[in-house]
């Protein structure tokens, strides 16, 4: 929900001035290693009340100009290729109107992807997937309506971009879009810990420590980075605004978990000569980058041992955490103050520096849990995709909040949770209606008042549950928020309106959404663990007539119990087993649809890799980030799609060659397959080119 919501605000807002939006990744797409031969396996449930769930939102209420589809399998199809997905659910029962485009190189067979619904392929496979278009053509394997479908739909796209197209560009206000960006990263921190050190008092002794002071982490890596107008560090803030510092690095970035005694050293005696020890700490590059996972919860060791030291030397520390999701804590007792301030852009500086000094309020709220441990999670012996490419969703609907809650398991900070220089007090909920209907709306409305010396904004959520279901649930969801601004000593009434889809949940008994009839709880909180205001609701509904009583078909599931949850558990809930999925292996041959990780036993694979392997590790000597997402890229796309990287220099004969190679270990034999392939080589490069001569003649 509060994914969906936060795409539709901003696909609106950029399409309002005519500029397209690409909604991605569809669907299930939640691992990066081996992500081009994952099967995501998610239940009925799971996939409709999570994992579609934003992009409903997003789609229902903004209409993207595009959407694009995952490279992952989902529920043994690849998504690209994935009628139920794309035609049933996305344009049937959400009323896309807009063209569907693939993740780069994720189209695993173009003829068939065309026929289930994707429109255009991208970045574009040169000539050798069109001419397999125009081969199943002609043979009738594709019809012209596919064609006329896909081809309307690029169209219209070009049609929708040509006005802004045709003009010159608008004059840029460079600073203008800067001091929007900061505006913009001020309401983006969440300070987690503060027992005094924030804001930091006027004519305090300031020690800035941390290398991500003077370099920040400020945005994703690899595919995630964008150009920038200017970066502010807080180095930068704190000297523009000629405020006193001492600075010492503590750490090199480049080497995250190699502790430097020497930089620790320099760090704890700044910080034993100052007032307030500022430390700013991130997580590591490679942990913020599209093409790899994260492999733990941990901050790089250097960055923990300055803080930890930087603690013990001044009790008056507060540090600053800059990561794209929840890490562990276990110096969180040391700090004075903590404050998560996520990727903040190239304005970061100067808003952590207002936020700093108290010239801004910290109004940030987490949008994830943060666990007392790895362990604490649902699944954390399943959080990565494993070597048959099965990656089972076993905990379904228990993700974040749900499960802890459900489970019992305390976390270190919860959904929602975030702190504030101020305070606010909650009161007067009122419901316009105290027994609705399944299409009924229903209004809430309550009061928010800064008690405070200072003014601030407030994230009011609004949760709802259900206190007797047939239905394995959480003890309560999201289903609205509202952020207003209110100045010390004021106050302001919100009203916020649920719709059927605050009580709805996916039945797959049923086929369909259901409202169950009961009572539900109405909660509004700070967060999903401080409920400020409560009130019921009567729904009267008919429509879970027939529904299963799940507290006996899945007791592990009604109570939670992920951690014991075994696999014939799962296939209560999904429908089949895991296994099923994998396909026939039982001559152990290589094929096509493979990838060169999965051939490390193989002779031939086995020196290829290690070339490849080497290789980049001289390449990248100084960059191991760059190192793990170029490496992942090549070593887990499959054999098949070579074709398509090679704009059609590497023909299906070349990558069939290579598989007889893999499999027989000679290279007469590949070459061979690879020769009677050349004129198919050819034709993929010369066809184009000779076709662009014939229409610049017929030009002229």
């Amino acid at each position: 929900m509060l994914a969906g919501e936060l795409a539709a605000a901003f696909i609106n807002a950029v399409q309002a001035d005519g500029v397209g939006t690409s909604l991605k990744h569809f669907a299930a797409n939640n691992t990066e290693v081996r992500r081009m031969v994952s099967n995501s396996l998610v239940d009925d449930r799971a996939l409709r009340e999570i994992y579609l769930r934003g992009f409903e939102i997003a789609v229902k209420k903004a209409q993207p100009w595009t959407v694009m589809l995952a490279y992952n399998k989902l529920n043994g199809t690849y998504c690209s290729e994935n009628s139920w997905l794309v035609e049933d659910v996305l344009r049937g029962e959400w009323g896309f109107r807009g063209l569907t485009v693939s993740d780069w190189m994720a189209t695993n067979d173009r003829v068939k992807s065309l026929h289930e619904g994707l429109d255009l392929e991208m970045p574009g496979s040169g000539y050798a997937n069109v001419r397999k278009i125009a081969k199943a053509f002609r043979k009738g394997e594709l019809n012209a309506e596919d064609l006329d479908i896909a081809a309307s739909k690029v169209a219209e796209l070009v049609n929708k971009s040509e006005p802004n197209l045709k003009q010159n560009a608008p004059a840029r206000d460079l600073d203008g879009g800067h001091e929007v960006a900061r505006l913009a990263a001020e309401q983006c921190p969440v300070l987690l810990k503060n027992s005094g050190a924030l804001p930091v008092k006027p004519n305090s002794k300031i020690a800035i420590l941390g290398e991500r002071a003077k370099t920040p982490l400020y945005q994703g890596y690899g595919s995630a980075q964008i150009n920038s107008y200017k970066v502010v560090s807080v180095l930068d803030a704190f000297t523009e605004n000629g405020l006193a510092y001492e600075f010492a690095p503590g750490y090199d970035i480049k080497k995250p978990n190699l502790v430097d005694d020497k930089l620790i050293s320099e760090a704890v005696a700044a910080a034993n000569n100052s007032d307030v020890a500022l430390v700013f700490v991130s997580a590591a590059e490679i942990d913020a980058a599209e093409g790899a996972d994260r492999t733990g919860l941990d901050l790089p060791k250097s960055q923990v041992a300055l803080i930890e030291a930087v603690c013990q030397a001044n009790p008056n520390t507060a540090v600053f955490v800059a990561s794209g999701s929840s890490i562990l804590m276990p110096w969180l007792d040391k700090a004075n103050a903590v404050m998560q301030t996520y990727f903040l852009g190239e304005a970061g500086g100067a808003a952590l520096y207002n936020l700093i000094t108290g010239n801004a309020t910290p109004s940030g709220k987490l949008p994830e849990s943060y666990p007392m441990s790895f362990e604490d999670t649902p699944c954390p012996e399943n959080y990565q995709t494993p070597s048959d490419n099965n990656l089972v969703y076993k905990e379904s609907i228990y993700v974040g909040y749900r499960y802890y809650e459900k489970a019992n398991v305390p976390v270190l900070f919860p959904f929602g949770y975030g702190l504030s220089y101020t305070s606010f007090n909650y009161s007067n909920l009122t419901l316009s209606a105290n027994t609705i209907t399944p299409n009924d709306k229903v209004t809430l409305t309550f009061n928010i008042a800064n008690t405070g010396a200072f003014g601030g904004a407030e994230t009011a959520q609004v949760y709802v549950g259900l206190k007797d279901s047939l239905v394995y649930r959480a003890k309560k969801e999201l289903k609205e928020f509202a952020k207003v601004y209110i100045p010390a000593g004021g106050s302001q009434t919100v009203s916020v309106e649920l719709d059927r889809s605050a009580f709805e949940y996916y039945s797959p008994t049923l086929r369909a959404w259901v409202v169950e009839d009961g009572e539900y709880d109405i909660m509004i909180g700070a967060s999903s663990a401080d409920i400020r205001l409560t009130a019921s609701i009567d729904v009267q509904s008919n429509e879970a007539n027939g529904e299963i009583d799940y507290k006996d078909a899945t007791p592990k599931y009604w109570n939670a119990d992920i951690k014991n949850v075994t696999e014939e558990d799962f296939v209560d809930i999904f429908g089949a087993y895991p296994s099923e999925y994998l396909g026939d292996r039982s001559d152990d041959r290589i094929t096509k649809d493979m990838c060169l990780d999965e051939l490390w036993d193989t002779k031939v694979g086995n020196k290829i890799n290690t070339f490849i392997d080497l290789a980049l590790s001289v390449f990248f000597e100084d960059d191991p980030a760059m190192y793990a997402v170029i490496y992942n890229s090549i070593m887990t796309i499959p054999l098949k799609r070579f074709t398509a990287i090679s704009k059609g220099l590497a023909s299906d004969a070349t990558v069939d060659g290579l598989v007889h190679l893999f499999n027989s270990n000679s290279i007469v034999e590949m070459l061979k397959v690879i020769m009677a392939g050349l004129p198919d080589t050819v034709l993929n490069i010369a066809e184009p080119k000779i076709r662009d001569i014939i229409e610049k003649k017929s030009r002229c």
